[in-house]
């Protein structure tokens, strides 16, 4: 029961950032804002969650998934991609820092457990 809990929680802060990302481009697609040579940190930070949220939404879907193991997996993951991009542009630090800030999320619902 706590894996559906979870997975409902997963799959409804995934759709509230991709809803965030629609309403940050607007009418521009990311891609287009990149290639003008924009910087989009905002946009990238929810792009960001939606990457780790989709790796969790997917690793949810198996039998009798380890949570707390996930949590795990996924917080060394990111945390390293924190430390790789602080050299890198805003973009990138900004794409981490949302995959970072989607797995502290989940952590605080297991935490809730």
């Amino acid at each position: 029961m706590v894996t559906t809990e979870i997975a409902g929680r997963v799959q409804r802060a995934r759709l509230a950032a991709v809803e965030s990302m629609t309403m940050l481009a607007g009418v521009s697609s990311a891609c287009a804002i990149a290639r003008d040579g924009g910087s989009f940190p905002a946009y990238k930070f929810h792009e960001g969650r939606v990457a780790a949220l989709s790796v969790m939404a997917r690793e949810l879907r198996r039998p009798e998934p380890d949570l707390v193991g996930l949590a795990a997996r996924l917080g060394e993951h990111w945390e390293a991609e924190v430390e790789r991009r602080t050299e890198q542009s805003r973009d990138w630090q900004a794409y981490a820092a949302g995959g970072l800030d989607a797995v502290r999320e989940l952590e605080a619902w297991l935490a809730e457990r």
